[in-house]
């Protein structure tokens, strides 16, 4: 279906495609083009605020690729909430390591329960995986602590949280590996793609190392360690350059469109919204509204496809998904099922007017009357 309001779209410009038409008349359009080290290197600085950064090929490489890098595998158990997209569990899998599911925090904060975290941990718990869920910081502070006092590492999870804050600090700059997603819908995009950043120069070598078949400086053909092929090329770099020199204006933009959601929206009884504390300022990647039902969610859901306003509903949790059915068949997480079943994800991009905005609420308030 052809919707007159997507859920997302990339902004994509002249600007964009000069940078790309570059990188193009010059030949170097590999993983080995300089546009990728200097995508790298603006990266760092300007999101993850972190020393080091690689690009590859997509998110779910950069988890894989950062628990490779711990030297996470068989035996190991690495924490991971159960509401957040397959792509988590799915990098841990990959590695042979057994995931280990938590629940969210409660009603008013779906990211991970620090609180829980730490009564599962074990002999064999490695690495927390907290997820910043739609733009939304976790309690990077408590979850840290708690790293420490176990001895675990920390990656985190940043996919959708572009530019989050957290006590005045980037998201992406709390664990000892953090990851992010390129993908179209993602606050900038190489269309496909992704960034592991660290502050640690072993773990950064490491990355390099095994993001592409870890060629031997001298001996390029020389390899002792298994390496992969998850590397960005050169087009998608040049790309990625373009998008970060417009990275504050599009940030800025997903927030003022929360603004307006917040202000058409927040007196209808029926909804609500997850409200940040003072330490936490999320990037809004998606505004995400929670219904009082799952009856009405689904009224208004269908009101808004009827009048071409295109929206998805929540993750669906882990312990669900048919893929892991039987490995957390004993299993429940409440508060992933009540955020599953209750809530929606509103359109977001730059192109969005406030008139756009004033439609869609219009529609929402009107499917459900205050």
């Amino acid at each position: 279906m052809r919707y007159i309001i997507p859920l997302s779209q990339p902004n994509l410009t002249k600007a964009d495609f000069k940078e790309i038409k570059k990188c193009f008349d010059s030949s170097w359009i590999s993983s080995k083009s300089p546009w990728v080290e200097k995508f790298e290197n603006l990266f760092a600085k300007k999101v993850s605020q972190t020393k080091y950064a690689v690009a590859v090929n997509s998110g779910t490489s950069a988890l894989f690729l950062a628990l490779k890098a711990l030297g996470i595998g068989h035996g190991d158990e690495v924490i991971v909430p159960s509401f957040t997209m397959i792509a988590t569990i799915n990098a841990v899998t990959w590695v042979g390591a057994t995931p280990v599911l938590i629940d969210c925090q409660s009603k008013q904060d779906w990211n991970i329960s620090y609180v829980e975290i730490e009564k599962k941990i074990t002999k064999k718990t490695k690495v927390i995986i907290p997820v910043h869920i739609y733009g939304y910081p976790c309690q990077m502070d408590k979850i840290i602590q708690i790293a420490q006092k176990y001895r675990l590492s920390v990656i985190e999870d940043a996919a959708e949280a572009m530019g989050t804050i957290f006590q005045e600090k980037n998201i992406g700059s709390f664990g000892d590996i953090s990851c992010f997603s390129l993908y179209s819908n993602k606050i900038i995009t190489t269309g496909n793609g992704g960034v592991v950043a660290t502050n640690s120069s072993k773990l950064y070598h490491l990355i390099k190392q095994l993001s592409f078949f870890d060629f031997n400086p001298q001996f390029h053909f020389l390899h002792h360690k298994i390496g992969y092929n998850l590397v960005l090329s050169g087009l998608q770099a040049s790309l990625g350059i373009s998008q970060l020199n417009k990275f504050d204006k599009l940030l800025e933009k997903r927030r003022q469109i929360f603004d307006w959601y917040h202000q058409l929206l927040n007196r209808n009884r029926a909804i609500s919204f997850i409200v940040p504390n003072r330490s936490q300022h999320p990037n809004y990647w998606f505004p995400a509204i929670i219904f009082k039902s799952h009856t009405i969610k689904q009224k208004v859901k269908n009101q808004l496809e009827n009048g071409g306003i295109e929206t998805r509903d929540f993750f669906i949790p882990l312990y669900r998904q048919p893929v892991y059915l039987i490995s957390y068949k004993k299993e429940c997480f409440p508060l992933a099922d009540y955020f599953s079943k209750n809530g929606l994800l509103l359109p977001s991009y730059y192109e969005l007017t406030k008139n756009n905005i004033s439609y869609i609420c219009k529609v929402i308030n009107t499917s459900n009357q205050i």
